[in-house]
C-alpha cells in the first residue's frame, strides 16, 4: 500500500522508499525513515497535498512523495 492510499484519520508505519535517488535522500532527512509512525491529519479536496502527523510535526506531502512511500496501515 502506498501513502496516497491512507484515509484521514488514519495511521500508518512506514515500510520502505520506492526510490533510490537524491529526491528519496531529502525525504530521509525529513523524517521518513522506515519503520516510523505516521498519521494522515488533512487531504486536500481533490487528493493532494496531504498533511501527515510524523515525528511530532506536521508535513505536507504533495502528490510525488505519497506515491513513492510504501506504508503499511496500522489498525
Amino acid at each position: 500500500m502506498l501513502l496516497k492510499d491512507i484515509r484521514v484519520g488514519r495511521s500508518g508505519k512506514i515500510i520502505k522508499l520506492l526510490s533510490d535517488d537524491l529526491y528519496c535522500r531529502r525525504l530521509c532527512e525529513m523524517g521518513f525513515l522506515p519503520g516510523t509512525v505516521f498519521t494522515v491529519r488533512h487531504r486536500a479536496p481533490l487528493k493532494y497535498p496531504i498533511a501527515i502527523e510524523i515525528r511530532g510535526y506536521e508535513i505536507i506531502v504533495g502528490a510525488r512523495d505519497a506515491e513513492i512511500i510504501e506504508v503499511e496501515e496500522i489498525k
